[in-house]
């Protein structure tokens, strides 16, 4: 645990009002073994020194101060021991930075420390598996990303494993997570019905068989897992799962996107010149003072596309992607989102979002472009591609049944097309 306490220490600590002050005697998260004294309308622990700010057991002090804001504590259900970060902490997104960059693999920690779960915490790891639980789930929120990236980064090249591809959701879906048999399981919430939007990982058939148990209790019987691999999905159907192939995803060669050599791309470089004679070009990261500027790019893109479309299934689809690129747009940096826009004078011309799923591969969730610039898609498209030098693959995502847009993805000539299935009973 050293490391976590290393990456408690902060110039901010020492103007910091959440530490040691409690507005209620009993609460859970309290020092161990030490009591809280009335100070105004606050408790404080009585070895805090509020004059000073100090503590006067500082190198005696208990387990759970040292290592606050992290904390040892039961997952909702029980099922699991975690390491979680109290987000009152007002250093905690730093915090979270720095822990990207910090070996967690081989955390120790004293036993009996462990404390209920608490509202403000945020998971980061599981320390110990306590068994199944109970039928309870887990809240998963935007504030989980660390979480759950420590999972899926690193499985695979499908969209479905990065955590913008969930969470973009979030208005309309409900997302829970459990540890069962000591496989992260991911569950969606859309009406009444519950699914798996994605298979238990490290996949196993006793992960399976409980998660379906769990469902038959919330669904009434019904069990599906969407989003798994064709690697997966063999091994469930030789598991007695049915599994059944629902679409497939587009995987490039980024340095083939970002270069345009050849006869292959001849049409993508001229709309890439063509877009190119537009004067003061941009090609930013964006930022949220983007925001409004790229709100109503997309407002139009909308409009344009609805009156261009004759078959309901597109204008339903045309209605999805309004209302995820509206949560990208205003919850990029939660999300995990590398975004850029490109701007022609003061006009936006276009924007993009994505995330890395792998260490070398990136996945493109939007590409929004202003009907009114010509080449814009293939130059922002190309830019990314070009910045994007630590990634080997780019994964485009699938059509969605659109047949303008398959052939568009084909003309990138792909280097594979990824297998998506749905696993059922």
């Amino acid at each position: 645990m050293q490391k976590l306490i290393e990456l408690t220490k902060s110039d901010k600590c020492k103007d910091c009002k959440v530490c040691c002050i409690f507005p209620e005697k009993y609460p859970n998260l309290k020092p161990n073994g030490l009591n809280l004294k009335k100070t105004g309308d606050n408790f404080t622990c009585e070895a805090y020194e509020p004059e000073t700010r100090r503590c006067a057991a500082y190198q005696k002090r208990p387990f759970d101060c040292e290592i606050y804001p992290f904390a040892v504590a039961k997952s909702e259900d029980g099922a699991c021991t975690l390491l979680a970060i109290d987000s009152l902490c007002p250093n905690y997104e730093e915090i979270i930075d720095k822990l990207a960059e910090t070996d967690l693999t081989d955390l120790r920690y004293p036993e009996g420390t462990e404390i209920a779960w608490e509202n403000t915490f945020i998971p980061l790891r599981v320390l110990k598996n306590n068994g199944n639980g109970g039928s309870k789930l887990n809240m998963l929120s935007p504030e989980d990303c660390f979480f759950f990236r420590s999972y899926f980064f690193n499985t695979g090249k499908l969209s479905s494993l990065g955590f913008p591809y969930h969470m973009i959701w979030t208005q309309t879906t409900s997302y829970f997570w459990k540890i069962i048999h000591g496989s992260f399981c991911l569950f969606s919430k859309t009406g009444k019905d519950y699914s798996l939007p994605l298979p238990p990982l490290p996949y196993s058939k006793e992960a399976c068989n409980e998660c379906a148990l769990l469902l038959a209790g919330l669904n009434g019987c019904s069990f599906t897992v969407f989003n798994a691999s064709q690697e997966t999905a063999e091994q469930a159907g030789k598991d007695g799962f049915m599994a059944r192939k629902t679409s497939e995803e587009f995987l490039y060669k980024r340095i083939a996107l970002a270069e345009l050599k050849g006869d292959n791309y001849k049409a993508a470089r001229w709309l890439c010149n063509v877009f190119e004679k537009n004067s003061d070009i941009s090609f930013k990261e964006y930022r949220p003072t983007d925001l409004n500027d790229c709100a109503g790019m997309l407002n139009t893109w909308y409009n344009h596309k609805v009156e261009k479309t004759k078959y309901e299934n597109d204008l339903r689809l045309l209605g999805h992607s309004l209302k995820t690129n509206r949560a990208a747009l205003s919850m990029a940096a939660k999300l995990g989102l590398t975004g850029r826009v490109l701007r022609s004078g003061a006009n936006v011309a276009g924007y993009t979002f994505g995330s890395a799923i792998s260490e070398d591969t990136f996945c493109v969730y939007f590409e929004i472009t202003n009907p009114s610039f010509k080449g814009a898609g293939q130059y922002i498209f190309r830019e990314l591609c070009r910045e994007l030098i630590a990634c080997k693959y780019i994964n485009t995502m699938g059509h969605d049944g659109i047949e303008g847009l398959e052939r568009a993805k084909e003309l990138y000539k792909p280097v594979e097309k990824l297998g998506i299935y749905t696993i059922t009973i």
